[in-house]
């Protein structure tokens, strides 16, 4: 059996799109001794494959521009009429061009004029005006979930990037690196391809582009991204550095807080929920920009001079990032967060005026929303809200203090302004 000859690896140095460059150094291989082998297509990262041949020095190679993007019935026709006149069909670059071989020097070239291949790259032009909308589009249905909280949120996307930052960023940083390349990819080519066309429209051959491996250096930086990214997620799922921390209760909250004791009216009875009755646990957790995050909860049924039992709760979340501009942009997240649960609260309350708002009062009535101004506190943000059938409200304050930021929620027979301004004290004294 004939042992079958060695492919020969060569990187192609220019881009697939320069119909000159390419042109020329398929022609270069072959005064080398260098026969094409394959044109790899879908798996193309900027290498082709030869073989050492002789005979190639005798051959001449030359690109046709391809008229069907997603058929072959138009290459099958063109193939054998240029078959007939000495040219072999080779492959084709991606959709772009036909590669053809000839070996008799005496064969009539495919194209005489600059004309005729104008002529034939229009559709080639088509595509490309076309191209570069799609890969808009692309990009876009690909951040699709991203969009929304852009548009309508921000502070909330930066407040969540940077609680997250150890996963979030990397993800980010990953998917645009990546659907930059692509798209300055398309743009380089859809580019490359009408200058090539207006060459050939001013009657002149389209000079060849430098040499500077373009689709090699695209894929590596695709390549190296997601590497980076893989290894970063083993890093993170190894050593854990994601994983939640539950906290047994007060004795572990490492940052300035109140307790639910403190904050009821004198002589109050309470008897205090347990973490399956408040359905949550206490949890500590980092990123990279937010180091320290808490998020607790306490609660129970009081009873305030042998009145009835009211169901009390307090929430308290404590964030502190590593500078205060960082905090500041939390403390925005967070108040357009809330500000934006407090509009689906009144969206609520108004859809069923019967049984939501029964006596015909402005949902406004129940639902506040105020700045203050606070010594001590960069930032002070109030949120008040009830049912219209609640006599008591729930109050939440969100507050920012040079680099870190709280949030004090208060419902039942807690004190609120008792709560903030013992919270305040231990934050001044932090």
């Amino acid at each position: 059996m004939k042992r079958e000859e060695k492919r020969v690896k060569k990187l192609v140095p220019y881009g697939l799109w320069d119909f000159t460059g390419l042109q020329t150094w398929l022609n270069e291989q072959a005064q080398a001794g260098y026969a094409l082998v394959k044109w790899p297509g879908w798996s193309f990262i900027g290498i082709a494959y030869f073989k050492k041949a002789p005979s190639a020095v005798h051959a001449r190679y030359r690109l046709d521009p391809m008229q069907e993007r997603l058929g072959v019935v138009e290459l099958k026709k063109r193939e054998e009429g240029y078959q007939a006149l000495g040219w072999n069909y080779v492959g084709q670059i991606n959709q772009l061009y036909a590669i053809y071989r000839c070996d008799d020097p005496e064969a009539p070239e495919l194209y005489n004029d600059a004309d005729s291949l104008c002529w034939a790259m229009k559709k080639q032009v088509r595509w490309a005006w076309i191209s570069l909308p799609i890969l808009l589009v692309w990009a876009a249905v690909l951040f699709w979930d991203e969009w929304p909280q852009l548009l309508n949120g921000p502070m909330e996307f930066v407040m969540r990037l940077i609680l997250h930052s150890d996963v979030l960023i990397p993800i980010y940083a990953t998917m645009l690196t990546l659907v930059l390349n692509v798209i300055i990819q398309g743009w380089r080519t859809s580019r490359g391809i009408r200058r090539v066309q207006a060459s050939f429209r001013r009657g002149e051959w389209p000079p060849a582009g430098s040499r500077r491996y373009p689709e090699l250096c695209h894929n590596l930086i695709s390549l190296f991204s997601l590497a980076a990214f893989v290894l970063f997620a083993i890093f993170l799922i190894l050593s854990g550095a994601q994983r939640t921390q539950y906290l047994s209760g007060p004795e572990e909250w490492d940052f300035p807080h109140v307790t639910l004791q403190e904050v009821l009216p004198a002589g109050a009875a309470l008897r205090e929920y347990g973490p399956a009755e408040l359905l949550r646990n206490d949890t500590f957790d980092h990123s990279l920009l937010a180091p320290q995050q808490y998020d607790v909860a306490q609660g129970g049924m009081v009873r305030v001079n042998d009145g009835p039992k009211q169901d009390t709760r307090l929430y308290q979340e404590s964030v502190q990032p590593l500078s205060p501009s960082l905090a500041q942009a939390v403390y925005r997240g967070r108040v357009a967060a809330r500000h934006n649960a407090l509009e689906q609260f009144r969206k609520i309350c108004n859809a069923d005026a019967s049984t939501s708002n029964p006596d015909g009062l402005n949902v406004a009535d129940f639902t506040q929303e105020e700045a203050l101004s606070v010594p001590g506190l960069n930032g002070l943000t109030r949120f008040t809200y009830r049912n219209p059938d609640q006599t008591a409200a729930n109050t939440v304050y969100i507050g920012w203090a040079d680099n870190r930021v709280f949030v004090l929620n208060c419902s039942g027979a807690v004190d609120s302004k008792a709560a903030l301004e013992l919270l305040v004290q231990r934050l001044a004294q932090d």
